[in-house]
């Protein structure tokens, strides 16, 4: 199916009640949970697949949902974490009327990772490899204490921190993500080995993180890994759902968002650590990906 026949989800989509919380076009939340007892939820199976505009994170407590991610099925169950990266594709197949959990929505510029930005793109490598993660009960209650916690405070009419308190709780859930991820990883190394097309990927990821500050053309890398460049951008591609020009251009972009926004170094100074020839082509290599210049960002 082509990407032009898609719906694609964005914020307006989500439903504004009492049982939800949205920081508009940023955050959404709701669950069939208040306080310690259940509602039966109100979810409508979905008969085609739709394109995401942000990130999803399901929470199973109990009951099954049965998904579709970029058209594989998976069974959504109890003590179960998904996170669907902004451009998946979902499909809700069936959902049993014993489904009890929770949903966050988050808009990719909602959260700040240009602190980290190898942290960030190592999260993204294992959600796009691992979507589905399994949590010890312990770990369930914590996130359930979490979000309520979250939630609670959202939805205070008079409070005044809404997107810094957000943000804050969220980065509780990426850390313990990132701690989840690693453990399954571990889990899934001996009966999961990987193809040569996962290997090639994770070859291509692992030369970027090394030289993207220096080089951004694709036929360097494939120059690297011994094979052509149409090759390497259809593997990455089929593996990952992105061409290998727009994971170097990730890269290129967060590292440069945190040089601009952590640090006193000037424009020129950070054209000259990014390798671009001139400060022009800087400027308009950043406006094309982010819609700024690096002047404006920087007063952002």
């Amino acid at each position: 199916m082509k990407n032009k026949e898609l719906a694609k989800i964005d914020f307006s989509t989500f439903p504004h009640d009492k049982d939800s919380v949205q920081i508009e076009g940023k955050l959404f939340m709701s669950d069939n949970f208040i306080d310690d007892t259940f509602r039966q939820p109100r979810v409508v199976c979905m008969d085609v697949p739709v394109q995401l505009s942000m990130t999803i994170i399901f929470l199973c407590v109990e009951g099954r949902m049965k998904l579709k991610v970029n058209f594989k099925e998976y069974n959504l169950t109890n003590s179960t974490v998904v996170t669907l990266l902004e451009n998946s594709y979902m499909q809700v197949l069936d959902i049993s009327s014993s489904f009890k959990g929770a949903v966050i929505a988050i808009a990719r510029d909602f959260m700040d990772y240009t602190e980290d930005v190898k942290m960030y793109m190592t999260l993204m490598r294992r959600t796009m490899d691992l979507p589905f993660a399994e949590i010890s009960s312990e770990r369930l209650k914590e996130a359930i204490q979490l979000y309520k916690m979250m939630k609670h405070k959202l939805m205070d009419p008079n409070f005044k921190y809404k997107s810094q308190v957000a943000r804050a709780y969220l980065n509780l859930f990426k850390y313990n993500g990132l701690q989840s991820f690693s453990q399954t990883e571990k889990d899934n190394a001996v009966t999961k080995p990987h193809s040569r097309r996962e290997d090639i990927f994770n070859r291509f990821i692992n030369e970027v993180q090394n030289h993207y500050k220096q080089e951004r053309q694709v036929i360097f890398y494939a120059n690297i890994l011994c094979i052509s460049p149409k090759y390497l951008s259809s593997v990455v591609h089929d593996v990952s759902g992105k061409y290998a020009t727009e994971w170097i251009d990730e890269y290129v972009i967060f590292e440069t968002k945190a040089l601009l926004k952590n640090s006193n170094i000037t424009i020129k100074e950070i054209c000259q650590k990014m390798n671009f020839s001139t400060q022009s082509m800087f400027a308009k290599y950043f406006k094309k990906h982010t819609g700024l210049t690096p002047r404006d960002f920087r007063k952002k």
